[in-house]
């Protein structure tokens, strides 16, 4: 736990602006894979990693619909950016 940097996909929403910053992660447990079947219409949502010891999942995206490892509100001025560009996502 602590702050890490993520490292994004090129095409993410939630991370536009950000590379390099750092977020605050607390729990030292997280998932390390993603596996999803996509079917018909539906796209595959873009995942983002971090490395703490590891390399785990921190962030998956999927439209407006959005999930994080970290803590954008403990993150200082990374995380409110964060959360604007969530923001503009919906």
């Amino acid at each position: 736990p602590g702050s890490l940097s993520v490292d994004s996909v090129y095409e993410s929403a939630l991370f536009t602006g950000l590379a390099g910053e750092l977020f605050h992660f607390d729990n030292p447990r997280a998932a390390t894979d993603w596996t999803l079947e996509v079917y018909g219409a539906f796209q595959p949502p873009l995942v983002s990693y971090a490395t703490g010891g590891e390399r785990f999942i921190a962030a998956v995206e999927n439209g407006p619909l959005s999930a994080v490892q970290f803590r954008p509100e403990q993150s200082g001025d990374a995380g409110a950016q964060l959360l604007r560009n969530w923001l503009g996502t919906v």
